[in-house]
């Protein structure tokens, strides 16, 4: 190759590699999103859920291809705060958004194009089209809000969206994680509701195989035996509590990074890895009236499922990375060696320091996640006296108490309580949905 031609081509990628550096500085991806979110962060750790929404649903405007984060995180705030139609609202977004990356041709919905940006500067170059686990979490989570609110065909049709999004991630990538625990007893209960015992029964024994004795699961397998034999008008004037317990909230992705330096220039290896989880208390107690129901029990880890997730990725990832930071540094040896060769030593070192400074800035994890989903989810389903009844929830060796108050409780009509831990302390949401089935 002649050395001319040679010369073009390498001030031609180095060109390149600079105009995509310059693209970058305007945008997002010299940024970790947990920096850029910590405005929503620190509302929503304090309890002021709808400036942490408006503040997450802020950097819609402002992050490149982070949508599905803005909307998710917003109606997580609205959620934990207790305005459930605003929290369906802003989830029903983020599945649109979703939807928007379901038809493209390659892995993680990803385009060619994007695909090749993200070779020349980093992964955050792709639009976040979530995690799987966070995917069907987020149906999980409309399908409860929905049911809370008395819509049961809202609820179902979730159920039935998270269903399809667990086929639809076995046949992109050969596995699956199976539908989320949380997903499949909120679908039991919906069905349950609507008069679908059948259906209700497989979600449960799918649940009594993954999680035996979970007294949740035992409960309500017990009550599904019961509204199927004699006993079905003595087990339909039962009063209910459904307690849905978002412990804590998702650690932050920390960067694990390795340096590294050739004969010219240094590089840099980045790939992301999750941080340690903030404080949250381990479990509540639930008393009603005079009656101690216990403590709620795990039914989904969160942490877990995103760090086998992430376990399962990292291989790609750091294969990725590693043929990303070697492409980089090859780039900027030729041309600080040909920059030697025409024009003198300084402007060889010239080019190996600018070339170096780029690769150590452009060569960042791809940091983000759905921050503000709980760590962990737990679960308490019970029978309790009908009538009007205070409910005291309870937690952490100091016995730090939540009063709920007087509420109603009425055959049939079970009243579903969400809480949540964050920044050590309790919220809960009590609603009594309307239901006219069967």
């Amino acid at each position: 190759m002649a050395p001319v031609t040679c010369m073009f081509r390498l001030n031609k990628a180095l060109s390149m590699t600079l105009l995509g550096l310059c693209v970058s500085c305007s945008s997002s991806l010299f940024h970790d999103y947990p920096d850029d979110a910590w405005r929503g962060l620190d509302a929503f750790e304090h309890g002021d859920f709808d400036t942490a929404a408006n503040e997450f649903l802020l950097l819609n405007g402002t992050l490149d291809g982070n949508e599905f984060l803005s909307f998710a995180e917003a109606g997580m705030a609205y959620h934990v705060g207790g305005n459930l139609k605003a929290a369906t609202e802003e989830w029903l977004q983020a599945v649109q958004v979703l939807d928007g990356y379901g038809d493209r041709p390659t892995i993680s919905g990803r385009s060619l194009s994007e695909g090749a940006l993200s070779m020349l500067i980093n992964d955050k170059t792709i639009p976040y089209d979530g995690e799987g686990f966070e995917a069907v979490l987020l149906h999980g989570f409309l399908a409860w809000d929905f049911l809370r609110l008395g819509s049961l065909d809202g609820a179902l049709v979730e159920v039935k969206r998270g269903y399809e999004f667990e086929q639809f991630e076995e046949e992109r990538f050969g596995t699956t994680y199976g539908m989320n625990r949380f997903a499949r007893f909120v679908a039991a209960i919906a069905q349950e509701l609507d008069g679908q015992l059948q259906d209700a029964r497989l979600d449960l024994n799918r649940l009594a195989e993954e999680i035996p004795d979970h007294p949740a699961v035992v409960y309500s397998l017990a009550r599904l035996q019961r509204l199927t034999s004699s006993e079905r008008g003595q087990e339909r004037a039962v009063s209910e509590i459904v307690i849905v317990y978002e412990r804590g909230r998702m650690p932050q992705k920390v960067a694990h990074e390795l340096n590294y330096s050739t004969t010219r220039s240094i590089g840099k290896l980045s790939v992301p890895g999750f941080g340690t989880p903030p404080f949250a208390h381990a479990a509540i107690s639930v008393k009603v009236g005079e009656q101690d129901l216990g403590k709620t029990v795990t039914i989904e880890d969160v942490l877990a499922v995103g760090e086998t997730n992430l376990k399962d990725r990292i291989g790609w990832a750091t294969a990725k990375a590693i043929a990303r930071s070697i492409g980089k540094t090859i780039v900027v040896d030729e041309v600080a060696k040909a920059a030697e060769e025409k024009n003198g030593p300084w402007a060889g070192i010239l080019v190996s320091i600018t070339g170096s400074l780029w690769n150590n800035f452009s060569e960042r994890a791809d940091l983000r996640s759905w921050l503000t989903l709980p760590a962990e989810i737990q679960v308490l389903r019970a029978a309790v006296p009908s009538g009007e009844q205070r409910v005291i929830l309870s937690s952490g060796p100091d016995g730090h108490q939540l009063d709920l108050g007087i509420l109603s409780f009425e055959p049939g009509k079970p009243v579903l309580i969400g809480v949540r831990a964050v920044g050590g302390r309790l919220y809960a949401d009590s609603q009594t949905p309307v239901v006219n089935r069967p």
